[in-house]
């Protein structure tokens, strides 16, 4: 049996999701069928094969805040309904077998998410049972224009959304999605502050664990140079990303302190 697992993501991405997919292999004790979900082009890229359209149509694409939000509420039609799927966002680095999280029972629930503060639901990591989630779509803005809920509201499945379509949430492990943070609990590294990844800036107080699996990545064959090269000329990324964390600038600025 494969595991699923699906990617939000899009061209700014694409070195931090092939990293991602990279550590999901290695540490992964059976067989995964990644789906990337790249919402720049409205695509779907399954494992190496070529992709093809994905399920959205234009007027709810345009109404994403990243190039990737809504593209997690496809995955049930995605799966034709059926099964489980977990749900990633790219920004994240997986250190250890993920089907620990597949294997978890969601008995009576819809999905497993991150309990946030004031009740509200992280969904940037998820597993899904598909064959009792149908997101609409199409509802939930007709919803917000309607001003019966905030896009806010249905971004964190707040009370106020939930109201209205009452998904059963179970909590998921706070060690599945740590956020800029690592110990020998995390299972899941999150890089959430755009500002501090470690492929955008200098110095992360955890981008040596980044950049461990950024070259594993590499030597795997699995991020390319054309990769590291299309997202630097596409500003995406660093120009020196391959000095690691540390610039030389900022090496010698420690040394020198």
């Amino acid at each position: 049996m494969s595991i699923r697992v699906f990617i939000g993501s899009g061209e700014a991405s694409l070195v931090e999701r092939k990293v991602l997919i990279y550590s999901l292999r290695k540490h992964a004790q059976q067989d995964l069928d990644i789906y990337v979900l790249n919402g720049t082009h409205n695509a779907i890229e399954r494992n190496d094969q070529e992709p093809v359209p994905a399920p959205m149509s234009l007027k709810i694409k345009y109404q994403n805040v990243t190039e990737f939000s809504l593209y997690r509420y496809l995955i049930p039609k995605i799966c034709n309904y059926q099964g489980k799927a977990i749900y990633l966002d790219s920004d994240t680095v997986c250190l250890t077998d993920i089907s620990e999280l597949y294997e978890i029972d969601l008995g009576i629930h819809h999905f497993l998410a991150k309990q946030e503060y004031g009740g509200n639901w992280g969904l940037s990591v998820m597993l899904m049972d598909c064959e009792k989630c149908y997101f609409d779509l199409d509802r939930y803005f007709l919803d917000i224009e309607k001003q019966r809920y905030t896009y806010t509201d249905f971004n964190r499945m707040s009370s106020a959304f939930l109201k209205h379509h009452p998904f059963a949430i179970a909590e998921l492990d706070p060690n599945w999605n740590v956020f800029d943070f690592h110990n020998s609990e995390t299972k899941l590294i999150h890089y959430t502050n755009l500002f501090t990844q470690p492929w955008k800036a200098y110095n992360h107080p955890y981008g040596e664990l980044w950049f461990q699996y950024f070259h594993e990545a590499i030597d795997a064959g699995i991020l390319t140079e054309r990769d590291i090269e299309l997202s630097v000329l596409r500003s995406y990324i660093r120009p020196d990303i391959r000095e690691g964390n540390f610039s030389r600038k900022s090496l010698l600025s420690r040394i020198l302190r």
